[in-house]
């Protein structure tokens, strides 16, 4: 009976409180699902950085307003050039990231980020 009710099954169990995992079942557990690796802040820095950046002169582009926006001749165009080679870059690395996110992982982090910060800039 006494193992029909929580305390029960504890007791069955052997369970103390506050014991410790044996070191040879957490190494397997690890082995099992993969040592976690450390991740580094630069890249989502300079996905954020280069989001931002290409996220604005791309929002200026169809402004009136902005100093490169429409009408505003050779800088506005070579401005506008660099936007869009911007864009079509940060869609290329998000998915060359994507595509390659098992054995490059930073370039997946910065990629999508990049691509992320660009649109939340774009769109606000």
């Amino acid at each position: 009976m006494s193992g029909k009710t929580f305390e029960g099954q504890v007791a069955r169990m052997g369970w103390e409180p506050g014991a410790q995992p044996r070191p040879e079942l957490v190494d397997q557990i690890l082995d099992y699902h993969g040592r976690g690796m450390r991740r580094e802040i630069g890249p989502t820095l300079w996905g954020v950085a280069c989001g931002a950046l290409i996220g604005v002169l791309l929002k200026g582009i169809a402004l009136e307003t902005a100093p490169w926006g429409p009408g505003t001749g050779t800088i506005g165009a070579v401005i506008a050039a660099l936007a869009l080679a911007g864009f079509a870059g940060t869609l290329t690395v998000a998915f060359w990231g994507a595509w390659r996110a098992r054995t490059r992982p930073e370039i997946l982090q910065f990629g999508s980020i990049n691509l992320l910060t660009l649109l939340v800039v774009f769109l606000v």
